[in-house]
């Protein structure tokens, strides 16, 4: 677990993207074309102006720089490398299809094959971004599988948060719990309020009431009904996953526990952003309980020394195996 010397010359083989900066997006190492739009609100964008000729690097990992990056990257080569025939990639909360386009870029490039693209995303607007970011970078988003709903461990509908695209601040707990519900229902019986919410319910699905998901950011949302899916639909359709990739923000804390037995027998490869150091821990131990071999285990909200570096975290860093596979 964690030796990270190993991979340190991972990236050696891919030639970094050198070029002219498209109109209107960014791009990283692998080529991958970025809408500015989509990463705007964290300023990503300013770096790469219009036109300008780029030379990039391969990504490192130290100089106390966020490093989740860096373990996304290595997990999309390490999966391209092991890929057989087919490769298939699944990302959970998939956002805009970083993840995604990333993998599948890091297999043409690597261990070129046909591949299926699996993205679980429950905002409508980042769904379209999806698409749009898939067709940017050469990739039909109709042969691929793009689901619009929460990712959850239950199929009933879930209370969500619709609304802040590109935040990536949502997730299937903190508004569909006991707790949530009962105050929606205070709030919305307040003050005459029970018809018109009755009627936002049965005619669009939604509560009418809004959320901040981020305190000082005008990241706003409305909570709405989503239909969820859970793991086992999710996977059912395949034989193998290569690579299993999520950011559910603190959610992998019910989606993944009720299904350990299907991950243990069709994905290859998992690799999750953690969301509290309880959570990481918990989720760590249940995976070395099923058999999985840990190879980044990296708690969130601190920083890290190691041997290639030091770097710190916002989200923790689980990346396991299957030795079944």
């Amino acid at each position: 677990m964690n030796e990270l010397r190993q991979y340190a010359d991972l990236f050696q083989p891919i030639t970094p993207w050198a070029g002219r900066v498209p109109n209107g997006f960014i791009v990283d190492f692998l080529g991958t074309r970025i809408a500015k739009e989509f990463v705007e609100m964290w300023g990503q964008d300013a770096a790469f102006p219009d036109g300008v000729e780029m030379q990039l690097k391969l990504p490192v990992l130290g100089d106390g720089e966020n490093g989740e990056f860096w373990f996304e990257a290595v997990n999309w080569v390490l999966a391209a490398r092991e890929a057989r025939e087919r490769f298939v990639m699944v990302t959970l909360g998939a956002l805009y299809g970083y993840q995604a386009v990333g993998s599948q870029r890091a297999l043409q490039l690597l261990n070129p094959l046909p591949y299926k693209l699996v993205a679980v995303e429950a905002v409508p607007e980042n769904v379209e971004w999806i698409r749009r970011h898939m067709r940017d970078n050469g990739i039909d988003p109709d042969e691929q599988w793009i689901i619009e709903a929460a990712i959850s461990d239950v199929n009933a509908p879930a209370f969500f948060p619709v609304g802040a695209p590109g935040s990536g601040a949502q997730n299937c707990i903190s508004t569909n719990r006991a707790k949530a519900r009962n105050d929606y229902v205070r709030q919305l019986t307040r003050f005459g309020r029970s018809r018109r919410a009755l009627s936002n319910l049965l005619l669009h699905n939604t509560t009418g009431l809004k959320k901040s998901l981020v305190p000082g950011k005008k990241f706003d949302a409305e909570i709405k009904l989503v239909s969820s899916v859970t793991l086992r639909d999710v996977l059912g359709p395949f034989d193998r996953v290569d690579l299993l990739e999520s950011d559910i923000q603190q959610s992998e804390i019910v989606v993944f526990p009720p299904f350990m037995d299907i991950l243990k027998r069709k994905v290859r490869r998992i690799h999750m952003g953690t969301h509290g150091p309880e959570v990481h821990r918990t989720l760590h131990n249940l995976f070395v309980e099923w058999g999985w071999g840990i190879v980044f285990s990296f708690l969130p909200e601190r920083e890290h020394d190691t041997e290639i570096g030091r770097f710190s975290l916002n989200d923790g860093i689980l990346s396991v195996r299957n030795p079944d596979i």
